[in-house]
C-alpha cells in the first residue's frame, strides 16, 4: 500500500477520516520508480472500526474485525474492549456483512486462485495483453481520453484490468475486492499507479465524488441487490464521471435455463464440496466438449474460473438492459449507451449529471 491511497480512504460505515499506525514499511520497484509501501499497520475509525493493513493490503471491511481477529489482537492491546464497544453500537451490522459477505468471498478467492497470468492465462475468452482494448470497448472512450481520470475498479478480482487500466492514465486506479484474491492482485501488480484494497461495494471506503471514471465489469450483480449495488457505487463519481457497467442479460435457450437449475443447488453447497462436485463431474464434460469442437482453446484453470463463476457464487441476477437504462435515467445519467454486447450478458456506459 502506497502512502499516498491514506488520502483517499475512508471509514466504510461513517464516511469519516482514519487514523494511521505504522507497523512495518518498505521499498517497492515498478520498473524504474521506487516507491516507500506500507506492508503492515492499522486505521482506525472514531466510531471505534478498526481496519488492518495486511500484506500490503488495506483491509477495509465492516466485518473486518472477525475476519482479521488474530491480526487485531496482536497489534491492538485492548482489541477486546474495543470489539466490545463496537458491537453494542453497531452489532447488527457487522452480523449482517458478515452473513452476507462470507459465501461471495470464499467463491471469488477459489474462482481467481486459478488464474495463472503468467502463463498467459485467457479470462472470459480475452487475452490478458488485450484487457486494455477491452476497456476502451465498454467505456467508449479513447486512450487520449482516459490519460488524466482517476478511475475506480469495483469488483477487480485478479487485478489485471485494473492494471491495464493504469496504462491509460497517468492518475491513480483504485482496484476494490471484496475477496481475498485482492492478495495476488496486489502481489502481481507492475504499475506504481494501480493501487488495491479490500473493500465490500456496498460499504465503499472513499468520499462521495471522488472519481472522474467508475468501472464495475460482472460485479454488481454478484450481490444481493444488483440496483441498491449500483446506487451505491455511481455515488463515488464526479458530476459529468462516467460510468460504465457489465451485467448479465437473461437467456432464454433450455441448456441455459437447465445450468441454473443446477447452480440453485451447488451455490448453496460449502465451497469445497461445489468445487468437488464441479471438478468431478461438471469440468470433464464440458472441458471435453469444447476441446471436440475446437469452439476456443482453453485450459484446465480457464474452465474452472469459467465454471466456478457460473455455478458457486451465492448472488446472481440476470438483468435486461432495459431495465439497468430506466435505472440510470432515473438517477440523472445522461449518454447512456451499450457499449459491447455478447452471448451472457452487455455493457453500459453514461454520464453523471
Amino acid at each position: 500500500m502506497q502512502y499516498e491511497l491514506l488520502a483517499f480512504l475512508r471509514c466504510p460505515v461513517t464516511g469519516k477520516e482514519l487514523q494511521f499506525q505504522l507497523l512495518e514499511e518498505t521499498q517497492t520497484a515498478y520498473g524504474s520508480v521506487v516507491v516507500n509501501e506500507i506492508v503492515a499497520g492499522l486505521l482506525f475509525s472514531p466510531a471505534g472500526f478498526m481496519f488492518p493493513v495486511l500484506q500490503g493490503v488495506p483491509r477495509l471491511l465492516v466485518e473486518a474485525v472477525y475476519d482479521y481477529r488474530s491480526f487485531l489482537e496482536q497489534h491492538v492491546a485492548d482489541y477486546q474492549s474495543r470489539l466490545i464497544k463496537l458491537e453494542q453500537e453497531y452489532g447488527s451490522l457487522l452480523r449482517r456483512c458478515a452473513t452476507k459477505n462470507k459465501k461471495t468471498k470464499a467463491s471469488f478467492k477459489w474462482e481467481w486462485s486459478f488464474l495463472d497470468a503468467e502463463k498467459k492465462d485467457k479470462i472470459w475468452e480475452k487475452e490478458t495483453d488485450t484487457l486494455a482494448t477491452v476497456f476502451l470497448n465498454e467505456t467508449g472512450l479513447r486512450k487520449e481520453t482516459c490519460r488524466n481520470l482517476y478511475m475506480a475498479d469495483i469488483g477487480c478480482g485478479h487485478g489485471l484490468m485494473t492494471q491495464s487500466m493504469a496504462e491509460q492514465t497517468r492518475k491513480p486506479v483504485i482496484g476494490v475486492e471484496l475477496s481475498r484474491a485482492v492478495e495476488k492482485a496486489y502481489t502481481h501488480n507492475r504499475h506504481a499507479n494501480a493501487w488495491f484494497i479490500q473493500a465490500d461495494l456496498q460499504y465503499l471506503p472513499f468520499r462521495e465524488q471522488e472519481f472522474e471514471l467508475v468501472y464495475s465489469s460482472g460485479v454488481i450483480h454478484h450481490t444481493d441487490n444488483t440496483h441498491a449495488s449500483l446506487l451505491k457505487i455511481e455515488k463515488l463519481l464526479k458530476p459529468k464521471g462516467i460510468l460504465c457497467i457489465w451485467l448479465y442479460h437473461p437467456q432464454r435457450n433450455l441448456y441455459h435455463r437447465g445450468a441454473l437449475l443446477l447452480r440453485k443447488l451447488i451455490s448453496k453447497l460449502p465451497i469445497r464440496l461445489a468445487f468437488l462436485l464441479i471438478a468431478t463431474f461438471i469440468f470433464p464434460i464440458t472441458f471435453l466438449i469444447k476441446k471436440i469442437r475446437n469452439k476456443r482453446r482453453v485450459n484446465y484453470r480457464e474452465e474452472l474460473i469459467y465454471l466456478f463463476d457460473s455455478f458457486t457464487p451465492e448472488f446472481r441476477e440476470e438483468v435486461p438492459a432495459s431495465t439497468a437504462i430506466e435505472w440510470l435515467n432515473e438517477i440523472g445519467y445522461t449518454s447512456i449507451s451499450t457499449t459491447t454486447t455478447d452471448q451472457y450478458g452487455y455493457s453500459l456506459s453514461a454520464v453523471k449529471t
